[in-house]
């Protein structure tokens, strides 16, 4: 029996609200079963994903380098959208977990509309967990 993946694209809800959004660029975080086939897939816009990381960006390096926030604000934007971007495989899920945990109070004080984003992933990283599966992530432009 196949099952169809859960996809979630928050990108057209952050457009309607910031309709003069430019250069809205996709991340992708897709959780893959251990045979490859796609389970979920959360497309977020890159300035969705920036504005819940950034909480750590004044103290990324101290992050541990495999990391993905650390990974992400390393190689710098345009290293992640490249035209060879392809699927990078997460293995350090339950550190991003916390991180995103540890940030959440944040996010929700400011109000902000990537509550949901960050909502989105917190779920996505408890299914790959809970299911012990993979965790990879891409952007694409």
């Amino acid at each position: 029996m196949n099952i169809l993946p859960i996809k979630i694209e928050l990108i057209s809800k952050w457009m309607k609200l910031y309709p003069y959004s430019v250069c809205l660029d996709e991340i992708y975080f897709r959780e893959r079963d251990n045979n490859g086939n796609l389970v979920y897939e959360l497309v977020l816009s890159t300035h969705q994903f920036e504005f819940i990381i950034n909480h750590y960006y004044s103290n990324f390096r101290e992050l541990n380098p495999e990391s993905l926030i650390y990974k992400y604000h390393i190689k710098g934007y345009e290293n992640w959208n490249d035209s060879e971007s392809k699927e990078e495989e997460c293995n350090r899920v339950k550190e991003f977990y916390e991180q995103l945990i540890n940030i959440k109070e944040k996010v929700v004080q400011e109000t902000s509309d990537a509550i949901e984003a960050l909502n989105e992933l917190l779920k996505i990283c408890e299914s790959v967990m809970k299911n012990k599966n993979k965790f990879y992530s891409f952007s694409d432009y």
